[in-house]
Order: structure tokens, then C-alpha cells, then sequence
């Protein structure tokens, strides 16, 4: 199993808030904590794409993940995820290919179909309904994996129309970076995940995360592709502590992780919370349903004690 680990792109108060320790967010910042976690062994470093969240700063995603390639040697980088919104999707796949080759080989690409239309509208976007934001989705990666040849192409989509575009340089990775699909719709997102994914991400318990599974794998099974050979990636918020009255004082500065109400967007995700041996014990129910890599965002930051006592003691214990 892969552990990456979430460098946050903002701060600050709002509706959406989920770092209660973090006022404010800066690039030494994210430097020092995508550096602290390929120190610790982490495999990846996952960035969020917004605009504009809470009350205060917020880094552009693709800037920040070209920054982190940089400065890192290891680490798998990737967009968590690239809102197809928000990116003119040729475009996004010149990006990506100048990106890994910048990190030698080292992107994933993560890409959705956006959730959060007030900064999108605030920017300017239109806001299609869901099924057209998917299909326009699924018309980038379709491109995308062409341009990443290298030849010249042709594209004549309801979305994007390419007239002889050609991306040079080519990306290093011989096939091109995975292509990650976030998103747990079961009749647009997970068709297209099981039509063109490398990996696919997603939250929730394991009853959410074996339903979506299924269903991936009926999809699998219609278009002929090969369900056994998609990548399963599942998104954690994570609070730990070497000792249980360590993690009730942590939630007590964090009030919300306790017990959200039932209209609290929270109370749909399964947190990891606990002291080490718990959070080892829930994650192993997740490898037993398949997971392959469990994407970490550590509700302390851009404190790195939670961060350090998982790779010290969690991850051993997982092997």
C-alpha cells in the first residue's frame, strides 16, 4: 500500500475548513511540509485545485505542484484534483507533460469534474450541470492521451475541436502520467473511470467505498476493460496522537471531527482518528477491500508532529 500525503493550497476560515491549526498558507510553508514528508517516506504529495477558499490565501494547484517537483527527488506528485472546469483541457495536457518532465517522470494526473461552483463563478467560469462538466471531462482525458503522443491530432468533440495541435516535448513517462479519476458518481464518473483510468480516488467507509467498487467493476465489465488493473485511491482526513487522552485534547481544539452533524458535508468521510495501533487497524479494513494508496491530509498542519508519528509508527506497523 502508498501513503501521500496533501500539501494544502489554503487556509483560513469558511465552510470548507478542515485545518482548524492553519490561519493562512504560503509557499515556504508548503515547501518545508512537501519537503518534511518525502523525508519521512512518504510516496506521494497530492495538491488540491481551488481559487479561492475561506478567508484566506489560496495557491494556484498546477504552480504549486510544478514548485514542489522542483524541490523534491522521490515523490509521486499529483493535482487532487485538477477541476476540468477551470482548465482548458489541451492546454492542461501541454501543462502536465512540461510538469513531468520537470519532475522526471514523477506526475499523476488527478482530474474531476469540480464541486465548488461560487469560485468558479467568482472567476468568471460558466457552471455547466454536472453530466456536461463529465462529459467535457472525459473529452480532456480522451485528448490528452493522444497529445501525449507526440503526432500531430485531429479532434472534432462536442467540447474541444484540435486542428493538427501537437505537444512537444512529449511527457518522460513512456505511456504518459496515470490519469486519476476522482469522483464517486455511478453513472458518469465511474463509466468514465472504468473507460479511461489509471487510478481512481475516492472517500467514505468501507460500505461506500465496496458499493463504489461494484459498480466500477460492472462498468469494467462493459466496456471489456480490466477492473483488476485500476488503482483504488482513498482520501483520509487524518488526526493522531500517541495516546487516547492526546487525540481527545486534539479533538477538542478540533471540534468538528468529533461527531459532525448529519448536514455537515464531514459526516460523509471516514476519518482516520486515534493513536497509532487504531489508525493502522482501520487502514488494513481498507487494503482488505483493495485500496491501493490512502491519500493523507493531516488535520494538524503545517504542524509535521501527526505527519512524523504516522510514518514512525503507523506505517511499520502496516508493513
Amino acid at each position: 500500500m502508498r501513503f501521500a500525503v496533501n500539501v494544502p493550497t489554503s487556509g483560513g476560515t469558511s465552510e470548507y475548513s478542515t485545518l482548524p491549526f492553519c490561519s493562512g498558507i504560503d509557499w515556504p510553508t508548503q515547501r518545508a511540509y512537501g519537503l518534511a514528508a518525502e523525508s519521512l517516506g512518504f510516496d506521494g504529495l497530492g495538491v488540491p485545485d481551488h481559487l479561492m477558499t475561506g478567508d484566506g490565501a489560496t495557491t494556484e494547484c498546477l504552480a504549486t505542484v510544478t514548485a514542489l517537483a522542483a524541490e523534491t527527488d522521490e515523490v509521486t506528485l499529483f493535482p487532487k484534483t485538477v477541476n476540468d472546469v477551470l482548465r482548458h483541457g489541451p492546454l492542461l495536457a501541454k501543462q502536465a507533460a512540461t510538469i513531468d518532465g520537470i519532475s522526471d517522470g514523477r506526475l499523476k494526473l488527478g482530474v474531476g469534474a469540480g464541486w465548488k461552483a461560487d469560485e468558479a463563478v467568482a472567476f468568471g467560469y460558466d457552471w455547466p450541470d454536472a453530466p456536461d462538466r463529465l462529459r467535457a471531462m472525459e473529452e480532456t482525458i480522451e485528448l490528452t492521451r493522444r497529445l501525449w503522443t507526440g503526432e500531430a491530432v485531429d479532434y472534432d468533440g462536442d467540447y474541444y475541436t484540435l486542428d493538427g495541435a501537437v505537444c512537444r516535448p512529449r511527457p518522460v513517462q513512456e505511456q504518459g502520467p496515470p490519469i486519476m479519476i476522482g469522483g464517486g458518481g455511478e453513472e458518469f464518473t465511474l463509466r468514465i473511470a472504468a473507460k479511461h483510468a489509471d487510478e481512481w480516488n475516492y472517500w467514505g467507509p468501507t460500505s461506500v467505498m465496496e458499493r463504489k467498487l461494484d459498480v466500477l467493476a460492472s462498468h469494467c465489465e462493459t466496456y471489456g476493460t480490466s477492473f483488476e488493473e485500476i488503482d483504488v485511491s482513498w482520501f483520509a482526513r487524518c488526526l493522531v496522537r500517541e495516546s487516547d487522552a492526546e487525540v481527545e485534547a486534539l479533538l477538542d481544539d478540533a471540534p468538528r471531527f468529533r461527531d459532525p452533524p448529519d448536514d455537515d458535508p464531514m459526516s460523509d468521510y471516514h476519518n482516520l482518528i486515534g493513536t497509532p495501533a487504531q489508525i493502522a487497524a482501520d487502514i488494513e479494513r481498507f487494503a482488505a477491500i483493495g485500496v491501493d494508496e490512502v491519500d493523507l491530509e493531516f488535520v494538524d498542519f503545517p504542524d509535521t508532529r501527526g505527519m512524523e508519528l504516522f510514518a514512525d509508527e503507523v506505517l511499520p506497523a502496516l508493513g
